[in-house]
């Protein structure tokens, strides 16, 4: 059986969500603007407040994404891994970073430069008209994330948080193949819910008794995703 290879620029942009389905020569033509940087565990990305000077997608590691409250207390926002594309924000209105990244493990991304993305967008319009519609899509999700943390219980917001989770392909399948392995800890969950850990925990444990969930030492194995939806989402 060959291999697989390396995971490289172009082959994050076709996956991710940001350019995939986009045709492959205007992949390559956007691959070929990147470079490739590699970070420890524990080293800052980027952070909040800087210049948006840079979109870059996550080859290889896992980078947590975070926010810092005035009185120091850390939000973190999401957990993004390989295949995954970020920074968009500020690289297509020219403001700073919203948030701070920070390698969770030994991560390897590349780089595209907002210049140089602009100019290519500019001379290919098709790439342009893609990304507003992501663009719009992820306001769409934004906006049911704020109703869910209005109207949701902590079991229904957590539900669907895994669900976005799995959906995003943000993380690996377990070594088993019998689930979809989460890297992330109660504590980032429940900070991504604005809910108590011991929340957390109280539903996973019920889930793990089910049979829907494998909980582990800073990650989550999704068992039977449609079991936790049916049971704590879907109206009786």
């Amino acid at each position: 059986m060959a291999k697989r290879g390396r995971p490289t620029a172009l082959t994050v942009l076709k996956s991710g969500h940001w350019f995939k389905g986009l045709p492959e020569p205007l992949l390559k033509e956007v691959a070929s603007l990147s470079v490739v940087r590699n970070f420890d565990a524990g080293q800052v990305i980027f952070e909040r407040g800087e210049p948006g000077n840079y979109v870059y997608g996550i080859i290889a590691g896992t980078v947590r994404i975070s926010i810092q409250s005035e009185d120091g207390r850390d939000l973190a926002l999401n957990t993004m891994g390989a295949g995954d594309i970020g920074g968009e924000i500020a690289v297509l209105d020219g403001g700073r970073r919203t948030a701070t990244g920070t390698a969770r493990t030994s991560t390897t991304v590349f780089v595209i430069g907002r210049e140089d993305l602009r100019t290519l967008m500019l001379e290919r319009p098709e790439l342009a008209l893609h990304m507003i519609e992501v663009l719009c899509e992820r306001v769409r999700r934004t906006s049911q994330q704020v109703e869910n943390a209005a109207f949701l219980s902590l079991p229904q917001r957590l539900a669907r948080q895994l669900e976005a989770m799995v959906r995003d392909a943000a993380c690996d399948s377990d070594e088993t193949g019998s689930g979809t392995r989460l890297d992330i800890s109660q504590s980032e969950m429940a900070s991504f819910l604005n809910a108590s850990r011991q929340g957390v925990n109280m539903c996973l444990q019920d889930w793990q008794r089910a049979g829907w969930v494998a909980v582990g030492r800073g990650y989550v194995v999704v068992l039977d995703l449609d079991a936790i939806l049916d049971a704590v989402v879907t109206p009786a």
